[in-house]
């Protein structure tokens, strides 16, 4: 999960949880006020949003991939740091260079022809700048 979304539903909850305390007062009362009825509404809105939000999040999250730009038969490659899996970039890709440690956004292409799956850029989310050397192995 990114930090953004993280960000958002650590506020909802605060929210959540800031009207569930305003509410317990009147949970005490035998008989609820107008204003008890109105908290209640506003609590079961605000409970109803924070779970909207989250699975609007969960299901319409932003697909990207992160890792080393390189040349490769076909041209610009990436090399998925998350699963070791080489992508052949197709889309905007004028503004990747081979070297570049980066994280683009798009979707997977379901068929592919070649041995390695597409990935459609969409945008150059970030770059990192030039990819680390990895260790030789002994």
């Amino acid at each position: 999960m990114k930090v953004g979304r993280k960000s958002i539903l650590a506020k909802t909850g605060v929210c959540v949880l800031l009207v569930t305390a305003a509410i317990e007062p009147a949970v005490a009362n035998s008989i609820p006020t107008k204003s008890d009825v109105v908290l209640i509404g506003i609590a079961v809105g605000a409970i109803g949003a924070g779970i909207g939000i989250g699975i609007y999040y969960a299901v319409h999250h932003d697909h990207s991939l992160t890792g080393c730009a390189v040349s490769g038969a076909n041209g610009i490659e990436l090399q998925n740091k998350g699963n070791q899996q080489t992508y052949a970039l197709v889309g905007a890709v004028s503004a990747i260079k081979p070297g570049e440690r980066i994280r683009v956004s798009g979707k997977r292409v379901k068929k592919t022809p070649g041995p390695a799956p597409q990935f459609l850029v969409e945008r150059l989310s970030k770059n990192f700048g030039p990819c680390q050397a990895r260790p030789e192995l002994p």
